[in-house]
């Protein structure tokens, strides 16, 4: 009687962590689909910070490893004469609705933000010059936003003694027993 006890409690545990699972996943993908913005709008959106201050314009995205990084935000000037090119990490902004995206920062911080000429874009994928562009802003890169992810495509001695481990642990798990 314990034995079927045992295994009908241990049926309705699992029963519970796949049904919350199930659940989550759902939920995840739902909130998941509500967050699909198109570039289109994002491109030519106006930027403000939380204080209601107009601070830009975005006019362009860069992409790398297949992923948007930054949105380049075109402020100040007048028909592209006197404007500043400012990079920001796509991390760095939410999206308020189709047309206003919204950047934590004052209009006299962003003046000193880092910044370029249209004529002189700087190396998007020089890993320094990005960090440090990043962390002007106060959000991580995104090559170290999961450290462990990220630690695992790189090939290390740690990860070659990993594989050697599992291999073992399968090549035990697989010897005939007799």
């Amino acid at each position: 009687m314990k034995k079927i006890t045992t295994i009908i409690l241990i049926s309705m545990i699992a029963l519970v962590v796949v049904l919350s699972s199930a659940y989550a996943t759902d939920m995840m993908m739902t909130e998941r689909s509500t967050t699909i913005h198109y570039a289109t709008n994002i491109i030519g959106a106006t930027v403000s910070n939380l204080q209601g201050e107009r601070l830009g314009k975005i006019i362009d995205l860069t992409i790398d490893q297949n992923r948007i990084t930054f949105a380049v935000l075109s402020h100040g000037g007048m028909l592209g004469v006197g404007e500043k090119l400012i990079p920001v990490p796509i991390s760095a902004l939410s999206i308020k609705d189709e047309k206003t995206v919204l950047l934590d920062i004052s209009k006299n911080k962003l003046l000193t933000a880092p910044s370029f000429e249209r004529s002189q874009r700087p190396d998007f994928s020089n890993r320094q010059w990005s960090e440090d562009t990043y962390r002007f802003y106060g959000v991580q890169p995104f090559w170290k936003e999961s450290g462990m992810e990220k630690m695992m495509e790189k090939e290390t001695p740690m990860k070659e003694q990993m594989k050697e481990k599992m291999q073992q642990m399968h090549d035990e798990k697989m010897k005939p027993k007799y």
